[in-house]
């Protein structure tokens, strides 16, 4: 039998971690990596429901605040625990609530149509750029008051975020060159725009909600700033990987194009078992806060723990024949791909309205769409991210079209 064994930076396990992830459920469900991370420290990976479920849950067991003493111990929410945790995430529910996002459907409409309309007005686009990326950015971007003209900049600013989560788990920095400045840049650019709302009326979008929290004194200023950077990563990386893979699963699955097209109300059973499918995001990361002994194994007090949700979202012991797509699995709502426990995804609900208005915009055009033959979707190899990072499709002109 060959060694069992992760290596971070291999291209292969971040294209196809699902051989890997089966070995690690059944020959080692605690594993431990020596030296893994790029700084040389252990780390150690959970794989199954149960096992991720419990590190995800558990506060006493484990914690979510990953970096204490050196550049990377921001003040974000997925890096605190209660009772600071507690607080934050009280203002992001305050800023982000299921309100708001419930008044945004006809302005998120109104993006998904226009942005349809541009992508069926060429004969060949790269959907991803053209899209399953620009749609989320719009919308967050939107909610933080940031303007169009800086779309370049918040995508450059989102992937800074994503990289400093990745940098956090162990990732070689230098594999992110400038993510940092680009992280610093934003917040900088986050405390101007916060700084011209002081004094003014509300706008009731997120930015307005956390100017309030601020000027009340709930809130510092690098506070608001990573709270910004928070609602970019819960309102982009997820969506834009579902968004993308949902389509070029349509177009390569006639049947299942064809059962969504005549039910198109599905749409939500259909972005649920992609999520847990595919899980946008792979891992999690937490500390174990005592001594935690699984599968006879034990996990010391203070190592770094992988807490691998695309694994244990093809767990068959939690979902039987875990690898096929099946539209009417009965226990699909259980994945985790929004995480699971007290640090839930914020932009959950978000994401799944982004998806539910797109998968319709697909449905209504789908005949006109086609991947290229010529150009095979390319994946993202990210350390810790699972979608399309290019897809070139083929566009039909209607009948009167030029």
């Amino acid at each position: 039998m060959t060694t069992l064994a992760i290596d971070l930076t291999s291209t292969e396990y971040r294209l196809n971690p699902w051989p890997l992830y089966a070995r690690l459920r059944d020959e080692s469900p605690v594993h431990h990596v020596p030296g893994g991370a790029a700084d040389g420290t252990d780390f150690y990976v959970l794989s199954r429901y149960d096992d991720v479920a419990l590190a995800l849950k558990d506060k006493k067991l484990f914690s979510s605040q990953i970096r204490r003493d050196d550049y990377m111990n921001l003040p974000m929410l997925v890096n605190r625990d209660a009772p600071e945790h507690t607080r934050l995430r009280h203002m992001a529910n305050r800023a982000f609530n299921a309100r708001l996002v419930r008044t945004l459907g006809d302005w998120v409409q109104t993006l998904v149509d226009d942005l349809m309309t541009e992508v069926l007005s060429h004969d060949r686009v790269e959907f991803v750029e053209a899209f399953t990326t620009m749609l989320p950015l719009r919308v967050v971007g939107g909610m933080l008051g940031i303007p169009l003209d800086r779309k370049k900049d918040l995508r450059r600013w989102s992937q800074a975020v994503m990289d400093s989560f990745a940098v956090a788990a162990g990732m070689d920095p230098d594999e992110a060159p400038g993510f940092f400045e680009d992280l610093m840049e934003f917040g900088n650019y986050m405390g101007d725009l916060a700084a011209e709302r002081k004094g003014k009326p509300n706008q009731e979008d997120i930015l307005g909600e956390l100017v309030v929290q601020h000027e009340a004194g709930d809130l510092t200023r690098d506070e608001l700033v990573t709270m910004a950077w928070s609602f970019v990563a819960a309102g982009h990386e997820t969506t834009m990987n579902l968004l993308g893979g949902g389509f070029h699963m349509l177009l390569s699955d006639p049947e299942l194009a064809k059962r969504m097209l005549a039910a198109p109300e599905r749409s939500g059973d259909f972005a649920e078992e992609y999520l847990r499918l595919n899980s946008p995001t792979q891992w999690l990361l937490r500390r174990a806060k005592e001594d935690v002994e699984l599968h006879k194994s034990v996990i010391p007090e203070g190592a770094l723990v992988h807490v691998l949700l695309g694994a244990a979202n093809r767990d068959p012991r939690h979902f039987p024949d875990p690898d096929t797509f099946d539209l009417d699995r009965p226990n699909r709502g259980d994945h985790m791909a929004f995480g699971a426990g007290p640090h839930f995804c914020p932009g959950a609900a978000l994401s799944r309205l982004l998806a539910d208005r797109a998968f319709h915009a697909y449905y209504d055009h789908l005949d006109r769409f086609s991947l290229d033959p010529g150009a095979p979707a390319q994946y993202r190899t990210r350390q810790g991210s699972y979608g399309i990072a290019r897809m070139d499709v083929l566009v039909t002109p209607t009948t009167g079209d030029k």
